[in-house]
């Protein structure tokens, strides 16, 4: 058959005739057709057997699809943009939804009336409502990341209630295929899930479908920890180098908390004389109060501090804003890392290695949940923290003292009798 397909119905019954060309007087086999458009289609033959299966394809696809085998010239352009798109998600190592579940999904809202805002328009609503509500910078900026990376697996004009829960999962596998980490999809995913949360929540979409989409499986491997004798190196060399580092890390690797809520904490916020640390609502993560014990070394290291001159007022860690805050963090292990030897320096060090050394000396993982700020759910610390660091050695980091002090001895008050 030719390049083009035509509309039969409105086709006269092609037949084969003799044709000679003026110009060379050469006789050909033509046969004349004509397109949806009514136009005058012909094709030249030399074989009467090529022009007679020509002739009989024609009016075999007459026959078995009539209309619908036409294709006119809007029809053909359409077919021209998927082909760019399809090849532009190729090129981005993406895998293009299926023509007929694009046409079929257009289709079906165009038939309901979808009335609910574009995907682009609903993201960018979204981020300015959480700007709004002053989140912290790094958080703003990894879910600014995250639902960036998932809105373009989407058309920019894509209506937010079309987006269904088959099509999330779609582009979580597009995401998959193309290189991304089960744990970075499964964070884009937690984004997405907000985002059409917050819609639903206001009526701007009727469901969500994010809240259907099945997770990524996330194999977790073992967490990466520092032993004693490293953190007591790096806490002295703080106290001969940056002695204003030291509150900020000893705090850290004591208490466990979060890098952002470290970067907010005050000196206000610890109670030496109950031995807590008070990690407010405004300070947590997840926007709850908690309580932490302060051990015996934390108190000691905040001594040494403040014998070297840190006065133990304001912030623990300078600089207004978590972006600062966090910066400075990051410029003094940038310094004192190298001094004190440590060459290799696990993701999240001081947190994951409170929670390994807290679990294996209380063995009570709902009550180091509790401190880390995850007490709903002690599952990861039970998978994760169980044989991070031998049960024998737990204790020992909250033992680690400024070289030279001794520990208070505990003392006994003597039974009285009962008369």
């Amino acid at each position: 058959m030719g390049a083009k397909m035509r509309d039969f119905s409105r086709m006269k019954k092609p037949t084969v005739r003799t044709w000679t060309d003026p110009r060379t007087g050469k006789n050909y086999l033509r046969v004349r057709t004509t397109d949806t458009n009514g136009k005058s289609v012909s094709r030249m033959f030399t074989d009467p057997a090529a022009a007679d299966e020509y002739v009989a394809d024609l009016t075999k696809e007459n026959k078995r699809h009539g209309r619908a085998a036409a294709v006119n010239s809007d029809e053909v352009a359409g077919l021209a943009l998927w082909r760019d798109f399809v090849a532009g998600e190729h090129t981005a190592g993406r895998d293009a939804p299926a023509l007929r579940d694009v046409l079929s999904g257009a289709l079906g809202r165009l038939r309901e009336g979808v009335a609910t805002p574009a995907l682009a328009d609903l993201h960018k609503k979204f981020i300015d409502a959480r700007e709004r509500e002053a989140v912290s910078a790094v958080h703003l900026h990894a879910l600014k990341m995250r639902l960036n990376r998932f809105v373009s697996y989407f058309p920019a004009d894509e209506p937010a209630g079309a987006v269904t829960t088959e099509r999330i999962e779609k582009a979580m596998a597009s995401m998959r295929a193309g290189g991304l980490a089960p744990q970075t999809i499964k964070g884009i995913r937690g984004a997405a899930h907000g985002l059409f949360q917050w819609a639903l929540d206001r009526n701007l979409v009727a469901q969500n479908p994010v809240a259907r989409a099945k997770a990524p499986k996330v194999t977790q491997g073992e967490v990466g920890t520092i032993t004693p004798s490293q953190l007591l190196g790096l806490l002295n060399t703080a106290l001969q180098h940056r002695p204003g580092a030291v509150p900020a890390l000893a705090v850290w690797a004591f208490c466990g908390v979060r890098r952002a809520e470290l970067g907010r904490l005050r000196y206000a916020d610890l109670d030496l004389k109950r031995q807590e640390l008070r990690i407010s609502a405004k300070v947590a993560k997840t926007g709850v109060t908690r309580f932490i014990p302060v051990p015996p070394a934390l108190a000691a290291w905040l001594e040494a501090a403040e014998a070297a001159g840190v006065g133990p007022l304001g912030k623990i860690v300078p600089g207004e804003g978590d972006k600062l805050a966090e910066g400075q963090i990051n410029r003094w292990l940038r310094e004192l890392r190298p001094l004190a030897g440590l060459t290799e320096w696990p993701s999240n060090a001081l947190r994951h290695s409170f929670a390994s050394h807290a679990c294996a000396m209380t063995d009570d993982y709902s009550r180091v949940a509790a401190w880390l700020g995850h007490a709903r759910d002690p599952r990861l610390l039970i998978g994760r923290y169980r044989h991070a660091v031998p049960k024998d050695a737990g204790a020992k980091w909250f033992n680690v003292f400024p070289e030279g002090y001794a520990p208070p001895k505990a003392t006994r008050k003597p039974n009285r009798k009962i008369a």
